[in-house]
């Protein structure tokens, strides 16, 4: 795959990304190309965080081998309290410990369930032609979600347009919306403790603004959360001097990405922030041995 050269492909190798997606969740670049799009971009560390599953770390892996390039094997657990929604990255998680294993494959069961009842609650509206679990599951290479359940919806005409479906239909109080299973922050953060993992505050600028951001720090501070993502495509220069100045009042790791889930200009691509290496360096002394 060749890039054009923008300026995201002529930058030296001092720079990472540490939140990335591939196809083995919701990503549309393969592991593989993720690493080689990473190594024209000349990164000098990127890491592999998919959603509950650690499915693409092996062939990154493999793919750097013997280049230039550092994989930091990742997860991004998508968590939940009080009816809100927080993401933890784990970073450096030994992605063949059996505990992680069993804990992904319990996500993936509960993913696949849930889409079954959505797509039992969507024929029941007889909003358009009939959706099977079949159709869905085709066009999942990796964990299932509500995206896939809204590309079928949207191929078969029930909306124009994929914010349309979710409006109508997925989003959470929609008439097609099923809850589906999440740890806590707290479990989270505790489980990558427990597999000497580092936990990450993934983007806080999504946090909603009725949180007292502060505050909710200090208590996964005290949990055992390591690190914020201060560096994020969405956070403003405002946000992050403020994101920067909690890191350092709790002792927190600042780490970055861009979350990158695929095609130029379908969102924030692979490298599109300049994320120093020192970031990584310190966070590497912070590995549990």
């Amino acid at each position: 795959m060749k890039l054009k050269k923008t300026e995201s492909s002529v930058k030296s190798d001092l720079f990472i990304d540490l939140h990335l997606h591939t196809t083995a969740s919701d990503g549309t670049f393969s592991p593989t190309q993720v690493v080689k799009i990473a190594l024209e971009l000349k990164l000098k560390a990127i890491a592999i965080t998919d959603h509950d599953t650690v499915g693409g770390i092996q062939e990154a892996l493999k793919a750097a081998e013997n280049e230039p390039i550092e994989i930091i094997p990742g997860i991004e657990f998508s968590t939940e309290f009080n009816s809100e929604s927080f993401h933890i990255v784990g970073l450096f998680i030994d992605y063949q410990n059996k505990d992680l294993l069993k804990l992904t494959y319990k996500i993936k069961n509960a993913r696949e369930i849930r889409a079954k009842r959505i797509i039992e609650k969507v024929n029941v509206l007889k909003a358009g032609p009939e959706i099977t679990f079949d159709e869905v599951l085709a066009i999942s290479e990796g964990l299932i979600g509500r995206p896939h359940v809204g590309e079928i919806m949207l191929r078969k005409g029930y909306a124009k347009t994929m914010n349309e479906v979710f409006e109508k239909y997925l989003r959470r109080g929609g008439p097609c919306y099923v809850p589906r299973f999440k740890l806590s922050p707290k479990e989270a953060i505790e489980f990558l403790l427990k597999i000497k993992a580092i936990p990450i505050l993934a983007h806080p600028g999504y946090i909603s603004k009725e949180i007292n951001l502060d505050a909710f720090l200090k208590e996964l501070k005290q949990t055992g959360l390591m690190g914020i993502e201060v560096y994020y495509p969405s956070h403003t220069d405002e946000q992050i001097e403020y994101f920067k100045k909690l890191a350092k009042k709790y002792g927190l790791l600042i780490s970055g990405g861009t979350d990158c889930h695929g095609k130029l200009n379908e969102g924030p691509f692979i490298g599109s922030l300049n994320i120093p290496y020192k970031f990584l360096e310190e966070i590497k002394k912070h590995i549990q041995l």
